[in-house]
């Protein structure tokens, strides 16, 4: 029998191990590695790609002692439109013996409020969703996917007013210029990760990230971690680069 359903070690860089509970999303992004995942192993994802609860892995987190970064839901998006935090879920306690209905943010909380040793990492490409589960408890980061100047502008406007003790953005993949001036690049981030989309490699302008780590600097030296995916690109256009894969205090 598994004792920690649907939580595993993961390959994503700044990741120990992926928190999955719930997979799925309506938002139809073209490049999303999730939904090619779910298709290829229907019967771990017997319903796609739509939003999916697996309340047996509600409490996989509490049987990890060894302090460790989990990300949450990383086969989906929890904070997609289908999925309400409010609603009531059964499921096992963690001795196995009883269910108990609580709400999905009730669970999730209450697992993560019971692991302060891990640091749990949220994300996101609905932010307009978020408030929905604030306040987060505080040894959560809570995310948000940018891939241009569109998706940063909403991310910011939904992050800013955001009750999380930790926030960051993950601009992955990076398609188009984000107008990260330092007016924009506030002082309540706490973490910048940049990437490439990859399978099909698309290489963003190196000017792009030139101007994403600039805004990071005259926001108060964000730690900012650029992913493996960028290091072809940037060992061929910019002479003298360094691969930064800084973590914020505490990770």
């Amino acid at each position: 029998m598994n004792r920690t359903p649907r939580l595993g070690k993961t390959g994503i860089e700044y990741l120990d191990y992926v928190w999955n509970f719930e997979s799925g999303c309506t938002k139809g992004c073209s490049y999303c590695y999730a939904r090619k995942i779910a298709k290829r192993f229907p019967g771990h994802y017997p319903n796609g790609f739509e939003p999916t609860l697996y309340p047996e892995a509600f409490t996989s987190p509490l049987r990890l002692k060894k302090p460790s970064i989990i990300g949450v839901g990383y086969m989906g998006d929890l904070f997609d439109d289908a999925i309400d935090p409010a609603a009531k879920v059964e499921a096992l306690l963690p001795s196995e013996q009883y269910s108990v209905a609580m709400s999905l943010k009730g669970w999730v909380f209450t697992t993560i409020k019971e692991c302060p040793q891990h640091r749990f990492l949220f994300l996101t490409k609905q932010p307009q969703n978020l408030e929905k589960w604030a306040p987060f408890p505080p040894n959560c980061m809570v995310g948000v996917s940018v891939t241009n100047d569109a998706d940063y502008t909403l991310a910011v406007r939904h992050l800013r007013p955001l009750q999380a003790a930790h926030k960051y953005l993950s601009i992955e993949p990076l398609l188009g210029r984000v107008w990260a001036s330092p007016t924009y690049f506030e002082r309540y981030l706490d973490w910048v990760i940049i990437g490439a989309q990859t399978k099909p490699y698309i290489a963003p302008k190196v000017e792009w990230i030139q101007e994403i780590l600039v805004a990071a600097h005259n926001a108060g030296d964000i730690p900012v971690f650029i992913k493996d995916s960028l290091r072809p690109l940037l060992a061929k256009e910019w002479p003298g680069w360094r691969l930064r894969q800084e973590f914020p205090k505490g990770v």
